[in-house]
C-alpha cells in the first residue's frame, strides 16, 4: 500500500453517525461552492419522487471512477465514505494529482428509500433498532436490480428513474473503475469482483479487513451460481447466470424467465460498454466473530438448511395470515407496502426452489462449519423479521380504524417475542463507521492503483 492511499485512510475521522439525505445534499453543494474551480456539480437525473440525484466530478487525470452511495437504501457506508473523500481530495489537491484520476461522486443514488431508512441513520445503533426501521425496496423498485437486460427468453427494459440517473452516470463518466458502494449488514464483510486479482492484492484486502476490526465472511454465498474466486471474494455475477441456474433447476418446459423479476445490473450496463472493472465492498454493519470461523461442527449442512426453512416458513405463514388480514384497508400503494407485498410474493416462489436444491445438492452432505452454521441460522430469519418491521409500519400509515389497531397490537407483540429470541443468538457488535469507510476506500484505491499499473 502507497503512502498516499495509507495517510487517506489514517486521516478517515471518527464519524458519530451515519448523514441523512438532506445532510448529504447541503455537503455536497457546500463542497461546490467552496471549490469552484475543482468541483463540477451537475444533476443526472431525478428519483421517483422528482428529488434532484446529483453528481460530483473532481480531478482531471486520464484514469476515471465512478463512486455511487446507497445502491439499496439501507446501505448507508458508501455515503459516508464518499462525503470523506470528496472533501479531502479538494482539500488537497496534490493527493489529487498523486492518485491521478478524475473521480465521478454520487453520494447517494436510492434518495427516496434513504429517507425511509432515517429511523436508525442517527443511531443509537443496535441490531435491533436496525431491524425495527428498516427499508429495503421490492426487487423491480432496486436501483441496482433495473438496468436493461436480454438473454434468451428473457427481456427487461423498465428501469427506475433513478436507475436511468445511474446509467446517465456510467455514459457520462465512462469509467475505467466503478464502485457501487453496497454494504451487507449482518453475514460478514467479502467482495464482489468483476475480474480475479492477484494473489498479493487478495492478501493486502484481507489484511485491510483484519486490521480494522471485521470479519471475512466465511458462510454461504448470496445464491448457489455465485462463484467463489477466494475466500471472501466471489465473481460478480451476471443475470445470464441466474437465469441458466433456474432453467437447470426447473421442471422441463417452464420458462426460466418467469423466475426473473429483475434486470441487470450497474456491472453489466458498464462492463459490457466500456469494459470497466467493478467492485463492490460488502463491508458488515454488524459483526459477530463467528462469521470468520472456519471450525467444523456436529450439524450437517443440510440439516442446518432444513430448519433454518422450517423457521422462516412458520415466521412467512404468520405474516401472510396478517397481510391479507390488512390487505382491505390498503387503498393506494406505498414503497412499504410494495416491499412486504413483493417479499411475501417472492418467497412462496423461492420456497419451492430452495426445497428442490436442498433434497438434492450434494455440496450439503457435509458438516456445517461455525461460520456457515451463523449464516444459514441467522441470515434469512433476520430478513423475514426486516420484512414484519415494514409490514407494521404500513399498517401505521393507514387510517385509524379498530381492527387494524387489533392486527398492528397482535404483529408487533409477535414481532417483539421473535427479535428477543433471534437476537439471543447474536453476539453482534458494531464496529466504528470510520472503519467500515477504512476497508471500503482501501479496497477501492488498492484495486485503483493495480488498474494503472496494469
Amino acid at each position: 500500500m502507497n503512502k498516499h492511499i495509507q495517510r487517506l485512510l489514517d486521516e478517515i475521522p471518527n464519524f458519530s453517525r451515519f448523514l441523512t439525505l438532506d445532510e448529504l445534499d447541503a455537503s455536497t453543494q457546500a463542497l461546490a461552492a467552496e471549490y469552484p474551480d475543482i468541483v463540477t456539480l451537475s444533476t443526472v437525473g431525478y428519483s421517483t419522487d422528482g428529488h434532484p440525484i446529483q453528481m460530483l466530478r473532481i480531478g482531471n487525470g486520464p484514469h476515471r471512477a465512478l463512486f455511487v452511495g446507497c445502491p439499496h437504501p439501507n446501505e448507508p457506508i458508501g455515503a459516508m465514505t464518499v462525503e470523506y473523500l470528496s472533501r479531502k481530495l479538494c482539500e488537497e489537491p496534490t493527493l489529487l494529482k498523486e492518485l491521478d484520476y478524475t473521480f465521478y461522486f454520487i453520494k447517494a443514488i436510492d434518495v427516496d428509500g434513504l429517507r425511509l431508512n432515517e429511523g436508525w441513520l442517527k443511531g443509537p445503533y443496535s441490531l435491533e433498532e436496525y431491524i425495527r426501521w428498516y427499508y429495503r425496496p421490492a426487487l423491480v423498485e432496486q436501483v441496482e436490480w433495473t438496468f436493461p437486460y436480454e438473454y434468451k427468453s428473457f427481456k427487461f427494459n423498465t428501469p427506475m428513474p433513478e436507475t436511468l440517473a445511474f446509467m446517465n452516470a456510467i455514459d457520462e463518466a465512462q469509467p475505467h473503475f466503478l464502485n457501487s458502494l453496497h454494504n451487507a449488514d449482518k453475514i460478514g464483510t467479502f467482495f464482489y469482483l468483476s475480474e480475479r486479482l492477484n494473489e498479493d492484492l487478495y492478501q493486502q484486502l484481507c489484511t485491510l479487513v483484519t486490521d480494522s476490526g471485521l470479519p471475512l465472511m466465511k458462510g454461504e454465498p448470496e445464491a448457489p451460481y455465485i462463484s467463489l474466486l477466494t475466500e471472501g471474494f466471489y465473481q460478480m455475477p451476471v443475470m445470464s447466470q441466474v437465469y441458466d441456474f433456474y432453467e437447470s433447476k426447473l421442471p422441463k418446459g417452464e420458462d426460466p424467465a418467469n423466475s426473473l423479476q429483475s434486470g441487470a445490473t450497474s456491472f453489466e450496463y458498464s462492463h459490457s460498454r466500456y469494459g470497466t472493472y467493478n467492485l463492490i465492498s460488502e463491508v458488515t454493519i454488524f459483526a459477530d466473530a463467528r462469521m470468520g470461523d472456519r471450525s467444523p461442527t456436529q450439524q450437517l449442512r443440510r440439516d442446518a438448511v432444513m430448519e433454518s426453512e422450517a423457521v422462516v416458513k412458520e415466521c412467512c405463514a404468520y405474516l401472510q395470515q396478517q397481510y391479507q388480514r390488512v390487505l382491505p384497508f390498503i387503498i393506494t400503494e406505498s414503497r412499504l407496502n410494495n416491499a412486504v407485498k413483493d417479499f411475501l410474493k417472492g418467497y412462496d416462489h423461492q420456497v419451492d426452489h430452495d426445497s428442490t436444491w436442498t433434497d438434492n445438492e450434494p455440496v450439503l452432505d457435509r458438516p456445517a462449519t461455525v461460520a456457515e452454521l451463523l449464516d444459514i441460522r441467522l441470515q434469512y430469519w433476520g430478513t423475514v423479521l426486516c420484512v414484519a418491521s415494514m409490514f407494521i409500519r404500513v399498517i401505521e400509515g393507514l387510517p385509524d380504524n379498530p381492527e387494524l389497531e387489533q392486527i398492528h397490537s397482535e404483529t408487533k407483540a409477535w414481532l417483539d417475542k421473535e427479535l428477543k429470541n433471534y437476537l439471543s443468538h447474536w453476539n453482534w457488535s458494531m464496529p466504528p463507521i470510520r472503519e467500515l469507510c477504512r476497508v471500503q476506500l482501501g479496497s477501492a484505491l488498492l484495486i485503483m492503483e493495480h488498474l494503472q499499473k496494469a
